[in-house]
C-alpha cells in the first residue's frame, strides 16, 4: 500500500492531527473506491474491435500524427500510420513508407544489394516509427504486443487506471 502524503508530518497541535487523521481516512475511501471500480470494469464486456480502432485513430491524431484513412491506400495517400483490424478481429497499429522509398527498397532486395542506401533507409524509418508508434501507444495506456507475423503492434484496451488494483 502507498504511503499517505499527510499535511503534517510532524503534527504540533490537535487540529494538525485531526487533519492528518482525515487525511488518513480520505486516502482509505479513495483505496476502497478504487477497488470497487476496478471489479465494476471487469465485468463490463470487452470492447469491440470497431470502438477501440476509432479509438486509436482519434488518439493517434490527438497525437498530432496523420493517420490514413481506413479505406485501401492509394497513390495520394502515399503511406503513413495505418490502423486496422485484422483477420482475428485486433486492431493493429502500423506505420508505411511513402511508396517511392517501398519500391527503391524492393528493388535493392530483389537485386540482393541489401546493403543499398535505399534499403538502409527503409529500414532506419521503419524501426524509428515502429519504436516511435509503441511508444506513443504506451504513453496513451494502451497494452501492446507485436503481431505474430508482419510488422506493427496489435493494440488492447487501455488497462485500469493507477490505483485499481486490489
Amino acid at each position: 500500500m502507498a504511503s499517505i502524503n499527510y499535511p503534517y508530518p510532524d503534527p504540533k497541535n490537535e487540529a494538525e492531527c485531526a487533519a492528518n487523521r482525515q487525511a488518513a481516512e480520505d486516502y482509505e475511501r479513495q483505496e476502497e473506491e478504487a477497488v470497487a471500480l476496478h471489479h465494476l470494469a471487469e465485468q463490463l464486456p470487452p470492447i469491440a474491435p470497431e470502438l477501440l480502432l476509432e479509438q486509436v485513430r482519434l488518439d493517434l491524431a490527438t497525437a498530432g500524427l496523420h493517420v490514413a484513412p481506413p479505406e485501401p491506400l492509394t497513390d495520394e495517400d502515399q503511406g503513413g500510420i495505418v490502423v486496422y483490424i485484422n483477420d482475428e478481429a485486433q486492431v493493429v497499429v502500423d506505420w508505411l513508407s511513402h511508396a517511392r522509398l517501398d519500391r527503391a527498397a524492393l528493388d535493392m532486395v530483389e537485386a540482393d544489394r541489401t546493403d543499398d542506401e535505399a534499403v538502409i533507409r527503409f529500414e532506419v524509418v521503419r524501426s524509428a516509427m515502429d519504436t516511435a508508434l509503441g511508444t506513443i501507444l504506451e504513453g496513451f495506456r494502451y497494452t501492446i504486443r507485436r503481431p505474430r507475423s508482419g510488422s506493427g503492434h496489435i493494440v488492447m484496451p487501455s488497462p485500469p487506471a493507477p490505483g485499481a488494483q486490489e
